[in-house]
């Protein structure tokens, strides 16, 4: 629902207002909704022309009404069950593709531990050569080391 839209339906409004002020006219003596409802005379339809009490009549209605109600309600009910089912689809997709992504990153971190690992037992070994050709060539003269200078960093 967006933002500006009130949370009551003006349809679910007035059928709530039928449904549950139809069986208050019950209680009003004299009254019924025939006299307010417009009369057609049906003459050739033999199942119409029974008796029946404006009381019968008032209820029938009132019980067209209700279920025509709920009727509405179990579609709205439906809709909404199927918009929840799409959200969770959608969000148990999401959570796939988010565990996914932690095995991969996952997966690139232990690479690089490894990477990182080797290359410091890369390092050592130069180190260990670099201190035995020092031991082995004492007296031999090395270039002098270049050192960045600090005007570059």
């Amino acid at each position: 629902m967006s933002a500006n839209r009130n949370e009551c339906d003006i349809t679910v409004v007035v059928g709530t207002l039928i449904v549950f002020a139809l069986p208050l006219t019950l209680l009003i003596p004299g009254f019924s909704v025939w006299d307010v409802v417009p009369k057609v005379h049906i003459i050739r339809f033999h199942l119409f022309s029974q008796y029946l009490t404006w009381a019968q009549l008032n209820a029938a209605v009132v019980s067209i009404l209700a279920i025509l109600f709920c009727l509405y309600l179990e579609i709205r009910k439906r809709k909404l069950d199927d918009m929840v089912e799409k959200v969770l689809t959608v969000s148990q997709a999401t959570d796939t593709t988010v565990e996914e992504e932690r095995g991969r990153q996952a997966a690139a971190m232990r690479v690089c531990v490894e990477l990182l690992d080797t290359s410091t037992e890369h390092y050592e070994n130069l180190m260990l050569l670099h201190d035995e050709l020092h031991k082995r060539e004492p007296n031999k003269q090395l270039p002098p080391a270049i050192e960045p200078s600090s005007s570059i960093m």
